[in-house]
């Protein structure tokens, strides 16, 4: 059982990675193999979608991208994970740029051009998005259309399978606010939602984690028999 944990936050200890690796302990405490990538490693030279259309080619190799980048190995990884999390903060109201890239090479090679409703899926993912913003609830997430610019992204993840979002609200931006030009931000607020919240998302991301797993391998034991 393999679970793939992918960081699509600039910040390799912000918000976003923190629940992520929360998440990835629950995978592990339920018995995968877990692996993590930072989409913005400085190392990596990754691209979005190049339109090459080598994954619609007649004979070719479907389901999966084939342009050579360093995003390549990745998405091998994650078509063949059995659980799939992805994290990404808001900016601007969508996923990061890298998320982005990762989301259109692992999805446009399952739209199948003969026939919409079979995409060509290599196999079943358990999947699901955790997404951090400084929104600071449901309500101004709906208000900002946020469901649609944000929540589509992520529900494009399951024409692999079950997927599911997990949102973490009013999120802490800043070690030191002060040096910052946010004065329509309240730091007080912040961090009594930091110390109350956080640690609840902390958990949910965890048990997260935990379930997709259980279920993957609960599904895996009902096939093999």
């Amino acid at each position: 059982m393999k679970a793939l944990f992918i960081n699509g936050s600039p910040r390799k200890n912000g918000n976003t990675a923190k629940l992520l690796q929360r998440a990835m302990e629950g995978a592990e405490e339920a018995g995968a193999e877990v692996e993590w990538v930072n989409l913005y490693d400085r190392k990596l030279n990754i691209k979005g979608c190049m339109s090459c259309f080598a994954c619609k080619v007649k004979g070719g190799k479907k389901g999966v991208c084939s342009f050579k980048d360093d995003l390549l190995p990745i998405l091998q990884k994650a078509v063949e994970a059995d659980v799939l999390v992805c994290g990404s903060p808001n900016y601007c109201g969508y996923p990061t740029a890298l998320l982005r890239a990762f989301m259109e090479r692992i999805i446009f090679p399952t739209v199948n051009y003969s026939d919409y409703s079979k995409p060509t899926v290599l196999k079943k993912i358990h999947t699901a998005t955790i997404y951090t913003m400084n929104c600071p609830n449901d309500a101004i997430y709906q208000k900002m259309n946020y469901q649609y610019l944000m929540d589509t992204n992520a529900n494009e993840l399951g024409v692999f399978g079950p997927t599911e979002i997990l949102r973490s609200y009013d999120t802490y931006q800043f070690n030191n606010y002060s040096r910052y030009d946010a004065a329509m931000i309240d730091e007080r607020h912040k961090a009594e939602v930091r110390a109350t919240q956080f640690p609840k998302d902390m958990e949910a991301a965890y048990e997260l984690g935990k379930r997709l797993v259980r279920e993957a391998a609960g599904e895996a034991c009902c096939t093999k028999a």
